[in-house]
Parts: structure tokens; C-alpha cells; sequence
């Protein structure tokens, strides 16, 4: 990297580089060594951008969900029904999932909290809770039964999330969009008032 990248260059280039190597070798086994390795920035610099290595895993934990939130936002935003919320959120995280796998493993499948002890769960971070109320709002309107939202939650992104995690341990060998109509489908009989 050069030497002459601002601030704000240089802090990209760190989290993705810390994206890449949490989720290939571990956060516990990766040093801001590595990291000034791969990125050719010196851990001095590094140092000045970020406390430790923690808090570039929280930078990182925070970017990838504010994304995701303003993501979910505007699914929101531009759907009126349940039903259409949900295909587009299933629609963002499978093509996430095939673009962004690094990403998605980091936000789905890492222990948060055994490196960022006062980290939210993600569950209950406020892009994930958005994704609750879409639940809520189906309920509301009847097209979702009467169930309690943690449970439509649960029944509905615990078949979508499980899914997501298959195609990223390689058992869905195909792009996880293949499967989507059918995701989608088992995950939305789950709740729908029938």
C-alpha cells in the first residue's frame, strides 16, 4: 500500500485484510503482524488507526452490520407486504453469501463474543431486529398467524440462516440462489397463515 494513502484508505484496506485472514485463519490465530504483512502497512501505523486488534474486529463487526442495516432499511422502505420483504431479505443474503462469503462468515458463523465480549449478538443488533419487525408487520396484517415474533423469527431466518451456512461449509454445492424458491418457500410455510 502507499505510503501515501490517507487515513481513511488505509483503514479499508486494513479491514479487509482482517475480514479475509479472521475468517481464514482464525481472529485468534491472526496478529496485527499478519495484517501488516498482507497490507504492507506498518503495525505502527496500524497502531495509530486502531487501539488492538479487537478493536479492528469491532470496526469491522460495526461496518458489516451498518451495511446490512441500511441494506434491510431500504427492503423496508421499498416493500409493502411480509411475504415481499422477506424474498428480497432472502434474495440480498443469498447473493451476499455468493459475493461476499468472507463477509457473511465473519457476520454469521464467528463467536463474536469470545473476541468482542461486549458485542450485541448479532441477533439482536438493530439490522437483525428490523428484520423481526418485518415479521411483526406481517402478523399485523394477517398474513403471518398469531405467534409470538421471536418464534416467527426463529422459524422463519433459522431455515434461511441454516442455508447460509450449508452453502458456506460447501454442503449446498451449487450457488446457494439456485435453492432460493425453495428456501424461501419451506422458511415462509413455516410461518404463513394458512
Amino acid at each position: 500500500m502507499s505510503e501515501k494513502a490517507s487515513p481513511d484508505q488505509a483503514r479499508e484496506v486494513i479491514l479487509n485484510c482482517a475480514l479475509n485472514l479472521f475468517t481464514q485463519k482464525s481472529y485468534f490465530t491472526t496478529s496485527i503482524a499478519d495484517i501488516a504483512e498482507e497490507t504492507k502497512i506498518s503495525s505502527g501505523s496500524i497502531y495509530h488507526l486502531f487501539k488492538n486488534k479487537e478493536a479492528i474486529a469491532q470496526a469491522l463487526y460495526n461496518d458489516l452490520l451498518g451495511r446490512m442495516n441500511d441494506s434491510l432499511a431500504e427492503i423496508r422502505r421499498t416493500n409493502k407486504s411480509a411475504a415481499d420483504c422477506t424474498r428480497a431479505v432472502v434474495d440480498l443474503l443469498f447473493t451476499l453469501t455468493e459475493e461476499a462469503p468472507d463477509a457473511m462468515r465473519f457476520l454469521l458463523c464467528s463467536a463474536h463474543r469470545e473476541f468482542l465480549p461486549d458485542a450485541t449478538g448479532i441477533d439482536s443488533t438493530p439490522a437483525f431486529e428490523g428484520l423481526r419487525q418485518m415479521l411483526v408487520d406481517g402478523i399485523n396484517n394477517g398474513e403471518i398467524r398469531r405467534m409470538n415474533p421471536v418464534t416467527a423469527y426463529a422459524g422463519f431466518f433459522g431455515i434461511i440462516l441454516q442455508s447460509i451456512r450449508l452453502r458456506l461449509d460447501g454442503v449446498l454445492e451449487k450457488p446457494i440462489e439456485t435453492y432460493n424458491h425453495e428456501i424461501w418457500e419451506s422458511a415462509w410455510r413455516a410461518i404463513a397463515r394458512r
